[in-house]
């Protein structure tokens, strides 16, 4: 009998402790679609879900399950911990990287989770000396982003904006995720934001067509010439950024 007893108050504990974490996931999950203007819909459409999902997790009739809880995390890029255990208050969830902002293409959670080697402003100047080092990539930090591209991507820091096309609305310290430029995807380009990679630096601007060939040009003054087939350069075309607030 008294086993019996202590079996059931170990259970009513992880049962409350259990409600507890989805009470606040249930919360949080509300707090997060008030502060990016989203509705119950909107939400769940980003993770394959049901309005009456959203619903229920929110008046705490269910719970989500873990794998749901750590797409909405990585998503919003909210530590897992916090976002289970924590009682979330809107001043946090606005300082939270919850900006990635798709640029030339929509990134959707059906897509999927890759990571991405992160190339902060202190490191350029050694991947304008390595972008042609595969070891080099494999020591970076990696940012997790959604994606289908079945290319190379990369993500570099702005360092300068200033070396960026005038009409581009970029600061220095946002993000921005590329993908390679191959034959295989170069009809995609033209009009894009890109850059090229050599030993001497890196380039950037947008791809343009003019007759029958594809310039790089950071105005309408400055054009470099684009060559695929080059072995010293590297071309990479912009498919979201991050946005600093």
């Amino acid at each position: 009998m008294q086993i019996l007893l202590a079996n059931i108050k170990k259970e009513n504990l992880f049962a409350n402790f259990f409600s507890k974490i989805m009470t606040k996931v249930g919360k949080n999950i509300k707090k997060i679609r008030n502060v990016k203007g989203l509705s119950q819909q909107a939400f769940a459409d980003l993770f394959q879900l049901t309005r009456g999902n959203i619903s229920s997790y929110e008046e705490f009739r269910a719970e989500p399950r873990i794998e749901v809880l750590v797409k909405v995390a990585n998503y919003f890029g909210i530590p897992l911990t916090d976002f289970i255990e924590k009682d979330l208050s809107v001043n946090e969830l606005l300082h939270y990287n919850t900006n990635l902002v798709v640029e030339t293409e929509k990134l959707k959670m059906t897509q999927q989770l890759v990571k991405v080697p992160y190339i902060p402003a202190l490191y350029i100047e050694d991947y304008i000396r390595q972008h042609n080092n595969e070891d080099f990539f494999h020591k970076l930090p990696h940012l997790i982003i959604p994606s289908n591209s079945k290319f190379k991507l990369i993500a570099i820091e702005i360092d300068n904006e200033e070396n960026l096309p005038a009409e581009l609305n970029f600061q220095t310290g946002d993000i921005l995720f590329y993908e390679e430029v191959v034959k295989e995807n170069i009809h995609r380009i033209i009009g894009k934001l890109g850059i090229q990679v050599n030993n001497e630096g890196i380039k950037m601007g947008i791809y343009k067509e003019k007759e029958g060939n594809i310039t790089l040009a950071l105005n309408n003054w400055i054009e470099y010439p684009f060559d695929i087939n080059s072995l010293e350069n590297k071309y990479w075309v912009a498919k979201a950024s991050y946005k600093q607030r």
